[in-house]
């Protein structure tokens, strides 16, 4: 039997970090890397999954689904969220492959999740982009454990060639921003320090913002989330918040003004603009959100210091992984000729690059078949 082949980008967030899960704005954009599955229906029970980035196998009883704590959690959690909407889906075995890096900060769960929810589309069980970022997301929350917001899933999903996505994820309103900068490129440089969100302070922060919120609600009236609060009902309230959650909602509310300015700089052709945004960005998580790192900020610090490079910012959770910097694309081949070395010999770590001179699409069906 012939199986169907189906890719999900991976994304990087370029402004409005930490904002999704507090009901604020993003500005994600996918990259060319991804996930890629080869998927066909099986006779009977049970589904067997194959990882060729891990050299892992899994399987399971789509009667007996639960989490088993590895990357098929991914694929099951997904599978669980369908058979609960729309009936069980058939059983089936699916290869995953790919060029995204897994851990790094650049949503390879995100792909995972939404690249099967697309690929169900051979199991009889068509969703459209929409469906199959919400499947991805409410997989990784209930199923996976881990309590990200809905931007990641959304902008594997829903980005489109040539855009980024202005996402409201307070009221999953979106739309499609072109990427004007012509002249200019991304360059997403990771640290070679790998993290899981599981694993990391992301619940806590988390937490703080839900007491934040608490607060500033009793204060001014209720919030739906921070992404409502203004700078002014944030001040109104500050006295009654811990030093940490005011900090956390300081930078949430900043965040999301910025996210703004970032809209009208590439609406209006302005990479200077946009560089400083990333600047005080990086710099709010760095101070006020506490998800910074030694080797994030090291990478930071010497990609603002090369000829070209508008800003740059830590992207992702946080703890490790990546920044982003926007840099004059004729300026990039001589970045990466420099930074490496510097970095390496600052920080001991492996870093590796990827360059995104414009935003890629979103999930789809591929033509191949095998």
């Amino acid at each position: 039997m012939e199986a169907d082949v189906y890719f999900a980008p991976g994304r990087v967030n370029l402004i409005g970090e930490h904002t999704d899960y507090n009901g604020g704005l993003v500005l994600p954009l996918a990259i060319a890397e991804g996930t890629y599955v080869m998927i066909r229906s099986r006779e009977a029970p049970p589904a067997r999954l194959y990882s060729a980035s891990t050299g892992e196998e899994a399987e399971f009883d789509p009667g007996e689904i639960a989490p088993r704590g590895d990357w098929a959690d991914y694929v099951r959690g997904v599978f669980a969220v369908l058979a609960e909407d729309r009936g069980t889906p058939p059983p089936f075995e699916a290869l995953y492959f790919g060029d995204l890096p897994l851990g790094a900060g650049l949503s390879s769960s995100a792909s995972m999740e939404v690249v099967t929810a697309t690929a169900f589309a051979s199991l009889g069980f068509a969703l459209d982009a929409e469906e199959a970022a919400r499947a991805g997301w409410r997989a990784e929350n209930q199923f996976v454990g881990v309590y990200c917001g809905i931007m990641d899933q959304y902008a594997v999903a829903l980005a489109e060639e040539g855009t980024v996505l202005f996402l409201d994820c307070g009221t999953v309103i979106y739309r499609h921003i072109p990427f004007t900068l012509k002249d200019d490129s991304i360059v997403i440089a990771h640290t070679g320090v790998y993290r899981s969100l599981a694993a990391s302070a992301y619940n806590q922060r988390r937490r703080e913002c839900e007491e934040a919120l608490r607060a500033i609600s009793e204060t001014v009236g209720n919030k739906s989330n921070l992404g409502n609060v203004t700078r002014e009902e944030l001040v109104s309230a500050r006295p009654r918040l811990t030093e940490a959650a005011g900090r956390r909602a300081e930078h949430v509310v900043e965040e999301n003004l910025r996210v703004k300015e970032a809209v009208l700089c590439l609406e209006g052709g302005d990479p200077e603009g946009l560089g400083e945004l990333l600047n005080l960005s990086h710099a709010s998580l760095r101070d006020l959100y506490r998800v910074s790192s030694p080797e994030l900020d090291t990478m930071q610090e010497i990609s603002l210091d090369q000829p070209g490079v508008w800003g740059c910012r830590m992207t992702g959770a946080g703890f490790g992984g990546c920044v982003i910097s926007l840099v004059r694309s004729e300026a990039v081949p001589g970045y990466l000729a420099r930074v490496p070395d510097i970095y390496r010999g600052a920080t001991g770590r492996e870093p590796f690059f990827i360059t995104v001179d414009s935003p890629g699409g979103g999930a789809r069906k591929l033509q191949a078949r095998w």
